[in-house]
């Protein structure tokens, strides 16, 4: 019990100590405050200070923060009204409230403007500087701006400097007096950033020339007519480097876009687009020719985004589909003719591998057809069809040459002194095969040749070296 009474005295001791202690700052809060109200701002400023130093009351160290604030701005203003502007820019920063702020950045404009007329545009380019740096809020800005621009423009020839700035005056302040003053002045110098995106499409920069002409139409300095009317040659300039490379899809595309831009181009695409209905044709054509039939497709029904139920394109279409037909039934031709041949039955195959070719005439089957043709002949008279691919190799070369040979022995040797066996055909191992021999003899020398024939492809191959050597 005597304890807990102990505890109560030493929390009431310790309350009134608070009491007595924020009683003692109230009190030197309110004689600081006196101080400003009897126009002693320094001595406000020292009470101040202190207060802020050694208080323990936050509530009484803030108030004592904005009087000493309200101090120094009293003395700037002070010091203003003598015209003392250095000490009047001390005094101000020093205040650092928002109506502190605003006087400085009144007194750097104001400041800026007298040296502007002065003709020392440079310093006023720095106080301008000045009121960017240290009060970037104010609402002197669209003012500040403004003299910036003039000071790019007049001074520095920096007309991107002056362009940027007014870009940033008429994102934030749009309409605005000082803006409008502005936007007049900025039209001066214009046209080279229209000229400049016009070099740039000229040159084939398609991307930078759009980036300068979409930035220009955001901007009322320029007639939006006249970059619109650029940015549709843009389009068009695309379209056709799309033409050049065969990509007709999307020249059609960006000439619409043109359009939409630039009305007065649609007589000149209408008759551009017109002109690729045809390449479109063209295009589907080859395409077809490559057998790449769906691309074929899609080029010849784009002419109908163009003119719908073109003539021209509908016929390619009936065209393209018995294309199609034909080849897969040929297709079919081929596999009937496979059948046939497994069977043995190669007359009836060569028929339908000649009706495929007439259908489509691919290297294939015509290889096909040719390798039937001579088994057909084959089977109707071997040694004959020998005979004739011998005498047709090569437009005769091995006969011929033989030929030669003999003759060329005939000036040496008498003819009863040479063997001449003449020209033999037997059959060789292996379906489809002969071998043809030819041999001389003399008293000295022997000349075997002999070749094996394959009917089934009309292949002939040297047996032998002086036979190789009779074919080189």
């Amino acid at each position: 019990m005597k304890n807990r009474q102990n505890l109560v005295l030493i929390i009431a001791a310790f309350l009134l100590a608070v009491m007595l202690i924020s009683g003692c700052e109230m009190n030197k809060l309110n004689n600081a405050e006196a101080l400003y109200r009897q126009k002693s701002y320094v001595g406000a400023i020292e009470a101040a200070d202190q207060l802020i130093r050694t208080a323990n009351n936050g509530a009484i160290a803030t108030r004592a923060e904005i009087l000493r604030g309200d101090s120094y701005l009293a003395l700037g203003m002070m010091a203003l009204e003598r015209d003392n502007r250095p000490l009047a820019i001390r005094f101000l920063k020093l205040a650092n409230s928002p109506d502190a702020d605003h006087e400085l950045a009144s007194l750097y404009y104001r400041m800026g403007e007298e040296v502007y007329e002065e003709g020392d545009l440079v310093k006023a380019m720095s106080y301008m500087q000045d009121i960017l740096r240290e009060i970037p809020e104010t609402e002197l800005m669209p003012m500040v701006a403004y003299r910036r621009i003039n000071i790019f423009v007049d001074e520095y020839k920096d007309y991107d400097a002056a362009y940027e700035e007014y870009k940033a005056l008429y994102d934030n302040y749009p309409d605005h007096e000082y803006e409008l003053l502005a936007r007049e002045e900025v039209k001066k110098f214009i046209d080279m950033r229209v000229e400049y995106a016009t070099r740039l499409l000229n040159g084939g920069y398609y991307t930078d020339s759009f980036r300068e002409l979409f930035e220009l139409s955001q901007y009322p300095v320029v007639e939006i007519g006249v970059v619109n009317a650029l940015i549709g040659d843009v389009y068009m300039a695309q379209g056709e480097q799309f033409v050049q490379e065969e990509d007709y899809i999307e020249a059609d595309r960006l000439y619409r876009i043109a359009v939409q831009y630039n009305p007065h181009k649609e007589g000149e695409v209408k008759s551009r687009l017109e002109g690729i209905i045809g390449l479109y044709i063209t295009k589907g054509n080859e395409l077809m020719g490559e057998r790449r039939f769906d691309e074929a497709r899609l080029h010849y029904n784009k002419s109908f985004d163009i003119i719908p139920d073109y003539e021209p394109a509908n016929l390619a279409l009936a065209a393209l589909d018995k294309r199609e037909s034909d080849i897969a039934r040929a297709i079919e031709l081929v596999e009937e003719a496979e059948e046939y041949e497994r069977k043995g039955q190669i007359a009836d195959a060569l028929r339908l591998y000649n009706q495929a070719i007439a259908l489509d005439a691919l290297p294939i089957y015509q290889e096909r057809a040719r390798l039937a043709q001579n088994m057909v002949e084959a089977e109707r008279d071997p040694l004959a069809f020998a005979q004739r691919i011998l005498y047709s190799h090569r437009n005769g070369i091995i006969p011929r040459r033989v030929e030669e040979k003999r003759q060329d022995i005939l000036k040496e040797y008498k003819s009863n002194e040479i063997r001449d066996s003449g020209w033999k055909f037997l059959l060789s191992s292996g379906q489809y095969k002969f071998e043809a021999r030819y041999d001389l003899l003399t008293p000295v020398t022997t000349f075997l040749y002999v070749w094996q024939i394959n009917l089934r492809d009309r292949s002939i191959i040297p047996l032998n070296k002086q036979s190789e050597e009779m074919m080189n």
